[in-house]
């Protein structure tokens, strides 16, 4: 009787444990993940746009801009139609740790300068492939793109 109330006591804090996790912030991929899917649902966004998250290549047509600038928009990456230092560092502090971190700061540093739609350019969400481009181009020295 003493191991059933044992095992009994186990598994009740077993449960707790595991509905407190669902409590807390969620992960960078469910973040990712729930701006890619309101991206999607609102730019009615075609399955390989939503693939480019997850892959180092570049955009190809202007659903896939589109897509990549909602998401960056929503993840904080751009702010006020220009990249954000502050918005992508808050993200990265997220993500990475130590080493890492620092590689991606420098990243955003560089995206800073580089991720910028040139004047006179009219092509549709063009800081999304912009920002895209710089990622691409620098992001290789860390595990930059998370799979969505």
């Amino acid at each position: 009787m003493a191991f059933k109330l044992v095992v009994l006591a186990a598994l009740c804090v077993y449960v707790q444990a595991q509905s407190s996790s669902t409590t807390l912030a969620p992960t960078m991929a469910q973040k990712v993940n729930a701006v890619a899917t309101k991206c999607k649902t609102e730019l009615n966004s075609p399955p390989e746009a939503v693939a480019l998250l997850g892959a180092k290549s570049l955009p190809t047509d202007e659903k896939q801009r589109c897509f990549l600038e909602c998401v960056y928009k929503n993840l904080g990456i751009v702010k006020d139609n220009k990249f954000s230092p502050e918005g992508s560092k808050a993200l990265a502090a997220q993500r990475f740790k130590g080493d890492e971190l620092t590689k991606a700061n420098k990243l955003v540093e560089t995206c800073a300068k580089e991720a910028v739609v040139a004047a006179g350019n009219t092509e549709k969400c063009a800081l999304g492939k912009s920002v895209r481009s710089c990622f691409v181009k620098n992001g290789e020295k860390i595990d930059f793109f998370p799979k969505a």
